[in-house]
Formats: structure tokens, sequence, C-alpha cells
């Protein structure tokens, strides 16, 4: 019984060391000046972002303003480090440096009814 708890222990405390890639929001050595820059407006309703993919080039200091229309939504874009919660007709705005190419997922953090799940979107760094 002592070995199989000991061994569960040990399961627990390893399962929380796995290695998730995560970008810094903005570099602290960014050249604000000389990168490039893309804002978008975005708005969190009924359950869904609108856009709910947005394309940027990879090197792209990306601003985000999101405004909770319906309801308080979250945001996250897990990445970058991104985790903020929107009240209902408020804007949040975020900016974080698109460095890696790749897709990258984003999702209401903040339940907001039965269709919260499927609210979720998709960042292309191209």
């Amino acid at each position: 019984m002592r070995n199989t708890l000991l061994a569960l222990a040990v399961g627990i405390l390893l399962s929380g060391c796995g290695s998730s890639q995560q970008f810094p929001a903005v570099p602290t050595n960014l050249d604000k000046d000389s990168a490039a820059h893309k804002t978008f407006e975005m708005t969190a309703e009924h359950f869904h972002f609108t856009p709910e993919e947005l394309h940027v080039p990879q090197g792209t200091l990306v601003t985000l303003k999101i405004t909770a229309i319906d309801d308080t939504h979250g945001f996250n874009l897990g990445a970058f480090g991104i985790d903020e919660e929107i009240p209902e007709k408020e804007t949040k705005t975020v900016t974080f440096y698109a460095a890696k190419k790749g897709e990258y997922g984003f999702h209401c953090s903040h339940f907001c009814g039965i269709g919260h799940f499927g609210m979720t979107g998709k960042l292309i760094v191209e």
C-alpha cells in the first residue's frame, strides 16, 4: 500500500513537469520601432469570436482589441502566455510578438453559457 501511494505521488509530481512551448508576450530586446505591427479589432459574443481566424507574418508585433458584447468572456492564447477576462461591454487590449511560424489556438477562458466550449479561434503565423 505504501509503495502504491509513493508511486502515485511521484506520478502526480512528474505530470506537472511537462514542457509546454510558450513564447514571451513581447521580448524585452525587441526594437518596437522596426518591428511590423498589426492591430485587430475583435468581438466576443454569442459563443464566438469575430474574426475567428487571424493571419500575421512571422516577426509581427500583434495587438488585439477584444470587446465583450453580450456577457463577460475570457481570451486565452496560451502559447503566448495571454489569459484575460473581458467584462461585458468592455474592451481589453493585448499585445504580443509573433516570433515563430505556426497555428495557435485561442479560446474563451471564462464560462459564458452552453456554447462556451465551442468559442475558439486560431492565430496563424505565416
